[in-house]
């Protein structure tokens, strides 16, 4: 996530009691920096079917679309201790293994560029406001625990700035020796921006960073030949920026040896995005947002090397007022753009950002002051993108195929109603979204048998999700149609 110096030390000082919020949004304008985080999901138990009845505006109906492989390990997390607890910490390897992980990013974004592996904290003379962050280890050991707990694997991000490629190799040697899985790579973190200043000095140009990454790729897959290794991607935008415009076009003058690039897609929410009654034209102008970002990566997307696969490591909203965090529409939107990403068919895999913390961007709430209470989750609660991501997580852990539904009706646009089919060669099961304000009857195909089990999460969109109680849930078996309430995510088993 694009980070700035000043903010993440408010940010701290913020987390800590020692500045106001409305200092800190004073200070972030419409976008909020800071750096990934992991941890897990836990929370309450799943919440009690509750039974209501909706009067649908109209009829779905279901084209299914080709065949297209994904990765066993699509679906991962962003994973970096400044705002959780340590993997020693069991209510934290619990609240883990609900989401399913697949991927663990270690030690996570912005921090990697800073990281001290041997100690599992920053080396010395990191950005102060890594170093005031309270202290939580996370060493290989700490990787280990939750890897064996949860099954996932994890992608190394490697401290290209300040570190040098013998120690980062050091660290995939070691790891494996611990018994964890060596995979994927990730060659440092968001080098294409110009703050801090020291990305500039180490890599004034995208050519630059690809000169040395080549020699890094080189070095690496010497001692790990099957190793999937990504580079920094640019993200569309940066106008007036040159070296943030031009960073993909130079990179490629030089990159060698990639396997992927990384690509970071955020969607900022401008003050006053949202109205204070919730509207439905709230949700629409999110629709569009997302729509109109998607639409930017696509763009850029085109104009990269057809072989070239694509790691989304982080995503989600830029939410500085928290108008739309915590909300279930964030939910929604959560598991949205989670699926957009398999449009386009060279994603290998999505990094959530993130998975656990109090900035309004986790899937898990957990305060390290321990002050929860008000209109938030309980300490370790899933937020209203946990809810929605643990649901999407359970439907597409180990899938190796994956069918889009396209939902058409006359009375929606066909952006706010969205379907997947996946399968492992022998289970097949489905996610579908209705982000519209409308209720519709949907009339499944022969794709999906009938007797299937469903399971359906909605709420208010503008929602603030504390506990199992503020949504309503439908469970049930598929028969000749099915209702997709307004605002709701449906899972097929």
């Amino acid at each position: 996530m694009e980070y700035n110096f000043q903010v993440w030390e408010d940010l701290n000082k913020l987390l800590n009691g020692q500045i106001n919020r409305r200092r800190l949004l004073q200070l972030t304008g419409c976008g909020i920096a800071g750096a990934g985080i992991l941890a897990a999901c836990g929370g309450p138990n799943p919440p009690h079917p509750i039974t209501g009845t909706v009067t649908p505006a109209g009829k779905v109906n279901t084209n299914v679309g080709p065949a297209r492989q994904i990765s066993p390990y699509y679906l991962g997390y962003n994973n970096v201790p400044i705002h959780s607890p340590s993997w020693d910490d069991p209510d934290a390897v619990r609240a883990a293994t609900q989401l399913k992980p697949e991927i663990l990013r270690y030690p996570g974004g912005t921090v990697a560029n800073y990281w001290d592996w041997k100690s599992g904290w920053f080396i010395p003379n990191a950005p102060s406001g890594f170093l005031s962050a309270p202290h939580s280890t996370y060493r290989l050991q700490e990787l280990q625990l939750a890897v064996q707990a949860t099954g996932a694997k994890p992608i190394y991000v490697l401290n290209m700035l300040t570190s040098d490629v013998n120690s980062q190799l050091e660290m995939l040697h070691t790891a494996q020796s611990m018994g964890l899985p060596v995979q994927f790579v990730e060659m440092g973190n968001e080098f294409y921006l110009s703050n801090p200043n020291d990305y500039v000095t180490k890599f004034p140009t995208g050519s630059a960073y690809g000169q040395m990454t080549t020699s890094w790729i080189g070095a690496i897959r010497a001692e790990f030949p099957d190793v999937r290794i990504a580079a920094v991607g640019g993200v569309p935008g940066g106008s007036g920026n040159q070296r943030k415009s031009n960073w993909n076009q130079d990179l490629f003058q030089t990159l060698q040896g990639a396997d992927a690039l990384t690509l970071h897609l955020y969607v900022g929410i401008n003050k006053g995005a949202v109205t204070p009654d919730g509207s439905s034209g709230s949700v629409s102008k999110l629709n569009d947002l997302v729509s109109t970002r998607w639409q930017d990566f696509v763009n850029e997307i085109q104009s990269l090397p057809a072989n070239m696969k694509l790691w989304f490591t982080e995503y989600n909203f830029v939410d500085a007022s928290h108008e739309v965090f915590h909300t279930w529409i964030h939910g929604v939107f959560a598991a949205k753009m989670t699926l957009t990403f398999l449009e386009e068919d060279r994603t290998e895999l999505a990094c959530f950002y993130d998975m656990i913390g109090k900035t309004g961007n986790e899937a898990i709430f957990y305060d390290q002051q321990n002050q929860v209470g008000g209109n938030l989750p309980s300490q370790y609660g899933l937020t209203a993108a946990g809810w929605t991501m643990r649901l999407l997580g359970d439907t597409i852990k180990g899938m190796t195929s994956a069918q889009n539904l396209s939902l058409s009706s006359t009375t929606t646009i066909n952006d706010s109603l969205q379907g997947w089919i996946f399968t492992d060669g022998t289970h097949q099961q489905a996610f579908l979204i209705n982000s519209s304000s409308d209720s519709f009857t949907w009339i499944p195909n022969s794709a999906l048998a009938q007797g299937t089990r469903y399971q359906q999460l909605t709420s208010d969109p503008f929602k603030i999700i504390t506990e199992s109680s503020s949504l309503t849930v439908n469970t049930g078996t598929l028969g000749n149609q099915l209702t997709l309430p307004a605002y709701s995510v449906t899972q097929l088993k």
